[in-house]
């Protein structure tokens, strides 16, 4: 039996399509091994078209922010010091990062077409993700979140060992990988080390090419994103918990809010274009008020959020080019540290910053009376008596990459503590209300963290390789002559 031409032409493109269909979904089954909940699959689906949305039809179609009328450093202030007011002026602000009208014109037009019409229910993709966190997130499930990979894994797996170990703490964990590679073991031996610990890669739910123009702090948007938690810690992997997590997903201020952020030492320095364009201009003077935030950690309950994350995605995605620089303007680390907080700002559904605090930073004092920082503590949000977090953020604690000069006084030649007092920031003629680490803590954190890394070498990673410079029972020998001497010679100020 014979076709008309046109009848078989149909059918031959009828069939192309199908096989064309059958291709793309084995390629993304077999691609997406490990999405195996409806939960996964969905968001899978629905994080790709919104990512594909933001990154094209939605991207700014004007000049990339990069042109400053003063230099930035200049204008540093530290947040909590002044009497009267913690917010910079007006015109200091107007007047570092340079944004012409057009680009705020860009900046109100992409502004108004998410929150009037993209991150409404006029949007079918946006019902599609109230269906998704409606039907298939555990409003009572949570979870702790980090972005790891080859460079991270030894400073997620310290963190992780604190809280497993040292807090008691059995809170579930997922770590987001950028890319899948098969001869990475790290993960499934984390797994097994660690219990309820598992691993998530962002090339299961997007395109490689996608993942691919992502980077640094992008990643942590689209983890919380991602991820199957509904009440979600994500913390920096250099970031150690001082509190059980557990305890605080039960705070206070966290159940009331559904979002919480810490603050960083310094004053908040968004450019006010941001305020105009977004439609906070009648709020611009209580949030220019607050500190700026510091985004190792962060709590948020994804459910009462989830507008909150869809634009701190966008923001993310034309971060560097854009929001990055509009929203910190050249003060220390810009970078994703403001986009989750402004982001609660404009969609109105809210978030709890702490305020009215300095922010101490821990470090040591050399021979020569000169202090060194190296991490940053964070408050209880319930109770500013406490502290939750221990951001060891310079240097981090990558063992065998640490100098002599981590452990050593250069001066003296002598071996000495790195975690001895907690102070202000700010570096005031009484060196900014400086008291002991062990006072302020009530623990030798620095003894407890070196043993515990000893026994993450020499015990639970016995046999599997850590660092490709060194081995671990070498690497051993090196933490055991520290461990001896905060135990026996590094005399502890109380």
């Amino acid at each position: 039996m014979r076709f008309p031409p046109r009848l078989l032409r149909k059918r031959l493109l009828a069939s192309y399509a199908l096989c064309a269909v059958l291709l793309v979904t084995a390629y993304v089954v077999l691609r997406n091994p490990a999405l195996k909940t409806q939960q996964q699959k969905t968001n899978a689906h629905l994080v790709s078209r919104v990512t594909s949305l933001f990154s094209n039809k939605l991207g700014l179609q004007c000049d990339r922010f990069t042109s400053y009328k003063e230099e930035p450093r200049n204008h540093w202030q530290y947040y909590g010091y002044d009497e009267n007011e913690n917010n910079l002026a007006q015109n200091e602000l107007n007047n570092l990062l340079s944004i012409t009208a057009d680009q705020e014109q860009e900046l109100t037009r992409v502004h108004s077409l998410l929150m009037e019409t993209y991150l409404t229910e006029k949007n079918s993709l946006f019902r599609s993700f109230q269906d998704l966190y409606a039907n298939h997130y555990d409003e009572k499930s949570a979870g702790i979140v980090y972005v790891s990979g080859k460079e991270y894994y030894w400073l997620t797996i310290l963190s992780i060992k604190f809280i497993r170990d040292e807090l008691k703490d059995e809170t579930p964990i997922e770590i987001f990988i950028p890319f899948y590679d098969k001869n990475d073991q790290y993960c499934n031996k984390i797994s097994m080390v660690f219990p309820d610990v598992s691993c998530s890669y962002f090339n299961n739910y997007l395109s490689t090419r996608a993942v691919s123009k992502l980077s640094g702090y992008q990643y942590k948007a689209l983890a919380l994103l991602l991820t199957k938690f509904n009440n979600v810690l994500y913390l920096d992997s250099d970031n150690i918990p001082l509190e059980q997590p557990s305890k605080l997903f039960e705070g206070e201020k966290y159940n009331k809010h559904g979002m919480v952020c810490w603050p960083d030492f310094w004053k908040r320095s968004t450019h006010p274009a941001f305020y105009r364009s977004s439609g906070l201009d009648r709020h611009s003077h209580i949030i220019a008020a607050t500190p700026s935030v510091e985004s190792g950690q962060i709590m948020v309950n994804k459910k009462t959020h989830f507008k909150t994350l869809l634009l701190a995605y966008y923001y993310n995605l034309h971060g560097p080019d854009f929001f990055y620089p509009l929203f910190s303007q050249g003060f220390p680390g810009e970078g994703d540290k403001e986009t989750f907080y402004l982001a609660s700002r404009v969609t109105d559904e809210g978030s709890f910053l702490m305020t009215g605090i300095k922010t101490k930073i821990v470090g040591y004092i050399d021979s020569q009376n000169l202090f060194h920082g190296q991490s940053i503590l964070q408050i209880d949000p319930d109770d500013v008596h406490k502290y939750a977090f221990f951001h060891c953020n310079y240097p981090k604690l990558q063992v065998d990459k640490l100098t002599k000069a981590y452990f050593f006084d250069q001066q003296t030649n002598t071996r000495r503590r790195s975690w001895q007092i907690m102070r202000d920031a700010k570096k005031d003629s009484n060196a900014g209300g400086m008291v002991t680490l062990k006072k302020g803590i009530k623990v030798d954190l620095e003894l407890r963290v070196w043993t515990l890394i000893h026994e993450l070498l020499v015990k639970d990673f016995k046999g599997f390789r850590l660092f490709e410079s060194i081995g671990n029972d070498e690497m051993g020998d090196v933490v055991k002559e520290h461990i001896y001497f905060l135990k026996n010679q590094g005399t502890l100020i109380t």
